[in-house]
């Protein structure tokens, strides 16, 4: 559409709207028009005031100043915020009548005070006009019809008293005036057209805000069909990835040639890479929409998080020989203790990835308007300027441009962006190639009194409860009940397993009773993995339980909080599921004990 096209467009489409607000620009400027026109009206009163002009002074201002008086009613009266369109045309005509009404009580002046035999009068009659065309000129240019209803009866009478006149000086005082007045219909026609096209840019502009708002809609729509997609995406991905690992670990204890070892270590790796990939894919698009992301921030010890971090880093550095050190300080922050931990979790997975001599160190700084400086320092390979600004993007990686999968995904730090975008928290980054990185955080602090629990450290061990252990297997999935079965018995427990809840609630009210349940979340029927395990343990007490499940939403991780359950997201590593079963067995046997210790005293 071209541009002529569009504005007659929208003119049409908003000629309504448009005529509307230049009348009500014309009325939002009638108290400065008022004032203008009794101002005016001093100092030619009082420079003509005398015996002879006394009365047909008092006749004129009584006539003027009763029109503005009416005018100032007018004016009060009108409520622009509760007027239909209906309502403003019709103020629209009032206005331009009670206008020129005035423009014709000042040009009754131009012939009652005109006097050719004194100049002076004569010059400050025609200086007042002069004053007060030009004093209503921008005021009454959104109507350029108003104004020349006004302009006109006021200077005419005085124009055609000076070409009357013998002098030849009144004369040309006419004909200046004349030009005056032709010269400001042109001011005041301009000043419509910037008046005209702004108001017609402004609805063009709200008719392109009614277009973006509704594309931004249907943004928003897709995007959360996306994020739906995706979540059962989520689930249906990780059933088979789940089923698949569970049953390398089970070959795993069946071959025994160095073949076929290195052909599954090769398989392991496959499957942790695109276990990795589909988590960090799944984290990005999550990310994307804050909504789904839940966030909690809270006051706490920033130490507490690097001390769970430290021993699992200093295990990987250790196996490379670098070496790992924390400046410890018992500062305290305010910002989510989980999502921080993931944070500091990728930039250390990056640090330790890209150094291969000297090592990692952590150290804070103090910041100005109540911040510290978390500082992480490598001695890698570092980053050249032209990368630096790239490295937040999606499976970016410095010198990994072949896209080796044993080297990463390069998502870690498009998620760390994400996550420091939601925290509201700075990253600023300083690398030299060849010569190591430092990424650091700024964080806020926070206020000690309100600071959270110190958050809990299980030390990973080798501890084993699963010889002998009673099991139960609660999935719908065969392929993933035969796996875990098997997996269990080469560890040695008994697995008894059912693919519906109902099947294993009517075993546990026939006597059954599991040493251990795992369950999982997404269960066919009335009840879920929660409720499932709330019921059974209505029967058996409080027998442990682990929920595994493909759902990795804000909602369901609430709910198993709420509820302190254990849980893991599939697909399950057989070390993770081994490690976190026999944490959880510790801990209900140290319960256990504690409970007796009470009894007994």
């Amino acid at each position: 559409m071209t541009d002529s096209a569009s504005s007659v467009h929208y003119l049409s489409k908003y000629f309504s709207e448009i005529n509307s607000d230049k009348i009500l620009v014309s009325y939002r400027n009638t108290p400065m028009i008022l004032i203008g026109n009794f101002l005016g009206t001093l100092p030619l009163s009082i420079v003509l005031w005398n015996e002879r002009n006394a009365l047909s002074i008092m006749l004129w201002l009584g006539m003027l100043y009763s029109i503005l008086l009416f005018r100032v009613i007018h004016y009060q009266r009108f409520n622009p915020s509760q007027a239909s369109h209906d309502d403003i045309s019709r103020l629209g005509r009032e206005q331009v009548l009670l206008i020129f009404l005035t423009g014709c009580a000042w040009g009754v002046a131009g012939v009652l005070f005109f006097d050719g035999e004194e100049i002076k009068n004569t010059s400050l009659l025609i200086l007042t006009f002069v004053s007060v065309v030009a004093s209503s000129l921008v005021s009454l240019s959104s109507r350029p019809f108003s104004y020349m209803l006004f302009s006109i009866p006021l200077m005419i009478p005085l124009i055609v008293n000076m070409f009357l006149q013998d002098q030849l000086v009144y004369n040309w005082m006419g004909f200046g005036s004349s030009v005056y007045l032709m010269a400001t219909f042109g001011f005041s026609l301009t000043v419509y057209r910037v008046i005209d096209t702004s108001l017609r840019l402004k609805y063009e502009n709200l008719d392109l805000i009614d277009v973006l708002q509704q594309e931004t809609t249907r943004a928003n729509k897709a995007s959360e069909e996306k994020s739906r997609f995706l979540a059962s995406a989520s689930h249906d991905l990780r059933q088979p990835l789940h089923a698949v690992s569970l049953y390398a670990e089970i070959l795993s204890k069946k071959v025994v040639g160095q073949d076929q070892r290195d052909d599954l270590e090769n398989i392991h790796q496959g499957l942790d890479s695109l276990s990795e990939l589909l988590e960090a894919l799944f984290d990005v698009s999550r990310l994307d929409t804050d909504k789904n992301v839940a966030i909690n921030k809270q006051s706490f010890c920033i130490d507490d998080v690097l001390r769970k971090l430290e021993r699992q880093f200093v295990i990987d550095t250790t196996l490379k020989g670098l070496h790992f050190s924390v400046d410890w300080h018992k500062y305290i922050v305010y910002s989510d203790p989980v999502l921080l931990e993931r944070v500091l979790t990728n930039l250390l997975v990056n640090a330790v990835k890209y150094t291969e001599t000297g090592g990692i160190n952590i150290v804070f700084e103090p910041a100005a308007n109540h911040h510290i400086k978390l500082r992480i320092v490598d001695t890698g390979i570092g980053i050249s300027e032209e990368d630096l600004s790239c490295i937040f993007q999606e499976f970016f990686q410095v010198h990994n441009q072949e896209r080796d999968r044993k080297r990463g995904l390069g998502l870690g730090l498009a998620i760390v962006h994400r996550i420091l975008k939601l925290l509201g928290h700075e990253i600023t980054v300083h690398s030299v190639l060849g010569g190591g990185t430092e990424m650091a955080l700024l964080l806020p602090l926070g206020q000690e009194q309100l600071s959270a629990k110190p958050i809990a450290v299980i030390s990973p061990d080798g501890y084993s409860a699963f010889e002998g252990l009673s099991v139960m297997v609660v999935d719908n999935e065969a392929v993933i009940v035969t796996a875990m079965e098997s997996l269990l018995s080469t560890w040695g427990s008994c697995s008894i397993s059912f693919s519906s809840t109902t099947e294993a609630l009517d075993a546990i009210h026939q006597g059954l009773k599991p040493d251990f349940m795992i369950v999982d979340y997404r269960m066919p029927g009335s009840h879920n993995g929660c409720s499932f395990v709330h019921e059974a343990r209505k029967i058996v007490s409080n027998v442990p339980a682990l929920i595994v499940t493909g759902d990795t939403s804000d909602d369901v991780v609430n709910e198993f909080r709420r509820q302190q359950l254990d849980y893991l997201h599939k697909p399950i590593k057989p070390a993770q599921l081994r490690i976190l079963v026999s944490r959880i067995l510790r801990r209900d046997e140290e319960q256990k004990s504690a409970l007796s210790g009470n009894k007994a005293r």
